[in-house]
């Protein structure tokens, strides 16, 4: 029985309080919004919330989500203007066509096959589940000094390129990678502005036991390199392979994480108390490009309430937006307490994932400025 009842989760209108040190540019000034929460009809297949659509990925048009199911090692495709399960694609964990069992990340191309990242892999599949292309950084024929070549790694949209964080872990800043893949050749890009995120670490003796990273995303025909400590982020632009740094000005929030960590801790009892005030810390997510409106859209959270499992209960929320240059030109802060879960937009509607009763559903928020 598919589902038809929609049910409220929030539904406000408010108008954000005006600051005196907001400039009369804030687009976000006056943003209004509304929130409901729609629930996925299952049809009777079970589906994989452990880390909700953490691994999975958006059609372009936005009308389907591919969901990966770590537990049957299936794509299903759920039909976001219907709200139902519509068809599952198996994967073999193993073997010629093999994903392996450390799925990271997974990724509808056109209509018809599936990136599919996992620690140390990347292929492309068709929906079939027959390996097309093997992209996995130990398949292909490089020539280079770099190490840890495959962290991070990205195909770009063309299918050109690949792109990664090259580096060694805990010892010192990453750089970006960018692999032809006609001629196998590497360029490789310095980040130095980013260089301090790799200071924020916590070592016990000669063993680091948390450090800040960086990553990558693909946006809106941009690479983008960040990290979640950090409003300011690089961007590298294929068409004309140039490299730009990109910071911010906020009115109303940090620029960057809140807090300084020790470097060096001596026991469990000072690294859970280090581990409690980065988790508390303020942090970026990346952003989303709203086509409808031509801008970019960012949230940022700081964390004010959280469970001894580390769950968090309350958070103040904001919302960034930027031009298509990635000028910032709005920032508000909203009157919600958790941060929108897997964000992306559909129809000028920002979507996020819920778990409702164990059902997959999906906030909406609908933002007017």
């Amino acid at each position: 029985m598919r589902y038809t009842l929609i049910f409220l989760l929030l539904l406000s209108i408010f108008s954000c309080s005006k600051k005196e040190d907001i400039t009369p540019s804030n687009i976000l000034e006056n943003l209004s919004l509304t929130i409901d929460t729609v629930l996925i009809d299952s049809k009777g297949k079970l589906f994989d919330l452990r880390r909700g659509p953490h691994s999975s990925s958006i059609s372009e048009d936005g009308k389907h989500l591919f969901l990966f199911n770590s537990n049957s090692n299936q794509i299903q495709k759920i039909n976001l203007d219907e709200l139902t399960w519509e068809q599952d694609y198996d994967f073999e964990v193993e073997g010629p066509n093999g994903t392996s069992d450390l799925v990271l990340k997974t990724k509808t191309i056109g209509s018809d096959k599936f990136l599919i990242t996992a620690f140390n892999h990347m292929g492309i599949y068709d929906k079939a589940g027959s390996r097309l292309k093997d992209l996995s950084i130990s398949s292909l024929p490089i020539s280079t000094n770099l190490d840890e070549l495959n962290y991070g790694i990205l195909l770009s949209e063309d299918q050109k390129s690949l792109f990664s964080l090259p580096g060694i872990q805990y010892n010192g800043p990453r750089t970006l990678a960018k692999i032809n893949l006609e001629n196998y050749e590497v360029e490789n890009f310095k980040l130095p502005e980013m260089d301090w995120i790799y200071d924020i670490k916590v070592s016990m003796g000669e063993r680091v036991v948390l450090q800040e990273t960086m990553y990558l995303v693909e946006i809106n025909n941009q690479i983008l390199a960040l990290s979640r400590s950090a409003s300011a982020f690089y961007s590298y632009d294929s068409s004309t392979d140039s490299l730009s740094y990109h910071t911010f000005e906020h009115q109303i929030s940090p620029t960057k994480i809140d807090v300084v960590l020790k470097a060096q801790v001596n026991s469990d009892k000072e690294y859970q108390d280090e581990f409690y005030r980065f988790f508390m810390a303020f942090l970026f997510e990346p952003p989303i490009w709203d086509a409808s409106r031509e801008l970019y859209f960012r949230f940022g959270r700081k964390p004010t309430l959280r469970d001894e499992n580390y769950q968090l209960i309350k958070s103040e929320v904001y919302l960034y937006a930027y031009d298509q240059e990635f000028n910032l030109i709005g920032e508000a802060l909203l009157p919600i307490t958790n941060r929108p879960s897997d964000p992306f937009l559909k129809d000028g509607k920002l979507w996020s994932y819920v778990n409702v009763e164990d059902e997959l559903g999906f906030a909406v928020m609908d933002f007017k400025f």
